[in-house]
């Protein structure tokens, strides 16, 4: 639980840092996004513009309407210029026209527009503006029909809301939406939205159909699927009856049915309903007015591009329209452009993937990082504990020859007894050889964990190593009446440093005598590549076998007998096999403790 609880205090404030630093790279990421999409949309606005009035003066048939009188035709055209120059795909950017005449009064704009087609012939009559008789509520019920039949339309032609596709694929379900007029008059009477399924039975009949009005009306191809004949059933699911035109008292030939398609005639409607609610409620872009702040926007007003306000997510212009002087309606007209634009929304949306890669290498990254802090933490505890329990070991050790060294000298001041003084003086000096080897071994254990330890590197035969610690040990080992039973199976030569070596053979041999019972036994048997070392005695307890490398480990004895430990020499035994990549062992054996050199 303290280990994971350590693991946490680290996470946490490492995660905290690569959130700032993950939050402030994407967000000045974003930042300069923005400023590019900003551009686009400033481009994208200027060449709507331009292609509007491009569409507008290239007119040649709504200009002849106009010519000849006929302005309720050229209005319609120019109400279909309007809506047709909203259409966009970004999402994130829309746009609404209004066209003025030299009197600044409004002669079309970009409005909701239905397309009606005579349900027999399959020809288009005319774009009837449809918002004009509908409440807003209606008004969307519209729209989200038209969007439906857009769809179902798509998948018949299997095609996208741009134009093409494969031949026809019938589905059961589709919507059809009829507009009823009285004769005589262009003002809708009734709006009745059926929600159809098709006759299997006559698909190839259809199908012939679709190929002969495909022939005689080329430019009307994406209409030819629907016809009064080929609907099995169909339950009306919504409709709208103008509330100023009572039908009662009217005869049922006086009206006069046509096919209505609001899909793609509704601004932003075949990009989704939610695009056209959007631009339907968007009060910026709606009832567009030629007010007196927009005419810096002209050209003739231009003093500099540096003297124009900057583009804005929000923007109006105005621009002028000539018709030639010889033309019957010469004179000037205004066209008013507002554009609606979301250049963050738009950065965030092209940086979301960015995001995500950018959060989760962030994760990765911190979780690197603090997993590498934290185990540089549990080193410096580790080391933080070693080097405490290192101090108390020393101090304990140095403890037992200072305190005898201490009461020798009271005894000799107390005590001038020749005999008695020249035992004492040998004890002293016998505890200081103790002191003194117990330095060197400390310096010994310095030198190898330093990290300028550089190692000789030579052959080296441990048979012999063997063998030369044996004699040095000779006077220890007929002290103890040790049997020392030797077999060299074969010679175990490593690379390495002679010296070092040979202080590991030394501790291993010394163990071996020190922690062996009188006239016991002392078995070393020699291989290519190991080399064991048994001695008769106690065994270790178990609980003891994994930490008899550690510098004066004492286990259960330290209850039983403070002077009886393992000091330091397996430690630094170890060490000296790790560095020469030789493995160590010790554990119990039925004769007593056998400890195995490996490669």
């Amino acid at each position: 639980m303290k280990r994971k609880k350590k693991w946490i205090h680290t996470f946490l404030p490492v995660l905290a840092g690569f959130l700032a630093l993950y939050l402030a790279l994407m967000g000045i990421a974003t930042f300069l996004i923005k400023g590019t999409f900003m551009e686009l949309f400033e481009t994208d606005f200027n060449a709507v513009i331009h292609e509007t009035e491009e569409t507008i003066l290239g007119a040649e048939r709504d200009n002849a309407w106009l010519a000849n009188g006929n302005m309720k035709a050229a209005i319609q055209r120019y109400d279909y210029v309007l809506c047709s120059m909203t259409t966009t795909n970004n999402v994130h950017f829309q746009c609404s026209f209004a066209l003025f005449n030299e009197e600044k009064a409004l002669l079309s704009q970009s409005q909701n527009l239905v397309g009606l087609v005579y349900p027999d012939t399959n020809l288009a009559q005319s774009y009837s503006p449809i918002e004009n008789y509908l409440s807003q509520e209606a008004l969307k019920e519209l729209a989200y029909y038209g969007k439906q039949q857009l769809t179902s339309l798509q998948a018949k032609w299997n095609i996208s809301p741009k134009r093409g596709g494969s031949p026809p694929e019938y589905n059961s379900i589709d919507y059809r939406i009829t507009m009823a007029f009285e004769r005589g008059s262009d003002v809708p009477v009734q709006i009745i939205v059926q929600e159809m399924n098709w006759n299997k039975e006559q698909k190839e009949k259809n199908s012939s159909e679709v190929s002969a009005d495909s022939q005689t009306h080329p430019e009307q191809d994406e209409l030819i699927l629907f016809s009064n004949d080929i609907w099995d059933h169909s339950m009306i699911v919504w409709s709208w009856t103008n509330p100023d035109i009572d039908i009662s008292g009217i005869p049922q030939n006086y009206f006069f049915e046509l096919e209505c398609y609001p899909n793609y005639l509704f601004p932003y409607l075949s990009s989704g309903y939610d695009r056209w609610l959007s631009w339907q409620e968007n009060s910026f872009l709606q009832n567009l007015k030629l007010d007196k702040d927009l005419f810096y926007t002209l050209p003739q007003y231009y003093a500099s591009a540096d003297s124009l306000p900057p583009f804005q997510p929000q923007t109006k212009k105005v621009s002028e329209i000539f018709i030639p002087q010889d033309d019957r309606l010469a004179g000037r007209y205004y066209l008013v452009a507002a554009v609606d634009c979301h250049p963050w929304l738009a950065a965030m949306d092209y940086m979301r993937y960015f995001y995500l890669l950018g959060f989760a290498c962030m994760l990765v990254c911190a979780g690197v990082l603090a997993f590498a802090i934290h185990r540089t933490n549990l080193r410096r505890d580790a080391l933080e504990e070693n080097r405490r329990d290192f101090t108390n070991a020393i101090a304990h050790e140095l403890k037992t020859p200072l305190c005898a060294i201490r009461g020798y000298a009271e005894n000799l001041k107390e005590d001038t007894v020749q005999v008695k003084r020249d035992h004492y003086l040998d004890q002293i000096i016998l505890k200081t050889e103790e002191m003194d080897g117990l330095a060197a071994e400390m310096i010994y254990v310095s030198r190898l964990d330093s990290e300028k330890l550089v190692l000789k590197k030579e052959p080296v035969c441990l048979n012999d190593l063997i063998q030369t610690q044996l004699e040095k040990l000779d006077d220890v080992i007929s002290g103890k009446k040790l049997l020392v039973w030797y077999q060299a199976e074969e010679e175990f030569h490593v690379t390495g440093d002679r010296k070092y070596l040979e202080k590991a053979i030394w501790n291993l041999l010394s163990n071996a005598i020190s922690y062996n019972t009188e006239s016991g036994t002392i078995r070393i048997i020699v291989g290519k590549d190991r080399c064991s070392m048994e001695n008769t005695g106690e065994h270790i307890p178990e609980a003891d076998l994994p930490h008899v490398f550690e510098m004066f480990y004492s286990g259960q004895r330290h209850l039983e007998d403070e002077e009886k430990h393992l000091g330091m020499g397996l430690y630094l035994t170890r060490k000296i096999c790790a560095l020469h990549h030789l493995s160590l062992t010790v554990q119990n054996t039925e004769m007593g403790v056998r400890a195995e050199i490996s490669l």
